[in-house]
């Protein structure tokens, strides 16, 4: 893959985490963050909003330094089609529950529960966990990241799996990781075949709406939980967990078939 189909992907990730040790700086700058022992204050109005802060000062950069971040019109709105969209979208939700039992099988260390679990007890704990996160996040891995790949002339596959391997990596744990680079290569495969983040963000949006429900409703009773306890056995975990893949699959395979690709303008 030659540097200028590449390129898309290293800069966006160094703004990224440019914008990352921005938000260091602020937490620490506002006492949220302590350095003798690297805690962190998330029950503060102030985490979420400086979280969201960072997220759209990495999109601005990308927007205004990079010029890789197309702002969404009412044509790419009419352009949808989202009949095989919808295909597209239960896919993501029956894969993002395979992709979660089996992880929770796994039994990883997941830093981040507590993490949300804070957030998700404040307004802005929840604008940032179910709407600015998600759509932030779309803009700079599928949008700025994928998308300028793809309008390189970078083949899909590679495009798709470079995204969903960054979007994996960002999220700083095993267990996140290992959840999110599935599920990013589904949020991947929407885009390439709509050419837009519309439909990729109200997936994003509708997957992390069902975890903070979860955290709400369950609160500390979810790390503690797992799958097998609430379907009986382990066989009745792996059958609802390969079920649920295998019906994933079909209806990713109905959308990629019912859903071309949209022409795009490649850069040279």
């Amino acid at each position: 893959m030659r540097w200028h189909n590449l390129s898309p992907a290293i800069l966006t990730l160094l703004i990224f985490l440019l914008a990352q040790g921005l938000g260091t700086v602020l937490l620490v700058a506002t006492g949220l963050l302590n350095l003798s022992d690297f805690s962190i204050s998330f029950d503060s109005p102030l985490f979420p909003i400086i979280q969201m802060a960072v997220n759209v000062f990495a999109i601005l950069a990308c927007h205004f330094l990079l010029h890789n971040i197309r702002l969404v019109t009412a044509e790419d709105l009419s352009a949808i089609k989202w009949r095989p969209g919808l295909l597209g979208i239960a896919g993501g939700l029956v894969g993002a529950t395979s992709i979660s039992v089996l992880t929770d099988d796994m039994e990883l260390p997941d830093t981040l529960m507590q993490f949300s679990l804070a957030m998700s007890h404040s307004i802005w704990g929840l604008l940032a966990l179910v709407i600015v996160g998600p759509v932030t996040e779309e803009l700079l891995f599928r949008e700025a990241l994928e998308g300028e790949m793809l309008r390189r002339g970078t083949t899909p596959w590679p495009a798709i799996l470079v995204s969903a391997v960054a979007f994996g990596v960002i999220h700083l744990n095993l267990a996140q990781a290992l959840y999110a680079l599935p599920l990013g290569i589904i949020f991947g495969i929407i885009y390439y075949k709509t050419g837009s983040i519309i439909l990729t963000s109200l997936l994003h949006i509708l997957n992390n709406g069902i975890v903070v429900a979860q955290l709400r409703i369950l609160g500390e009773d979810m790390a503690d939980s797992s799958c097998a306890e609430w379907l009986g056995s382990t066989a009745w975990v792996y059958a609802f967990m390969i079920l649920s893949g295998i019906l994933c699959l079909l209806l990713m395979k109905k959308f990629w078939d019912y859903c071309p690709p949209p022409q795009r303008k490649y850069k040279t």
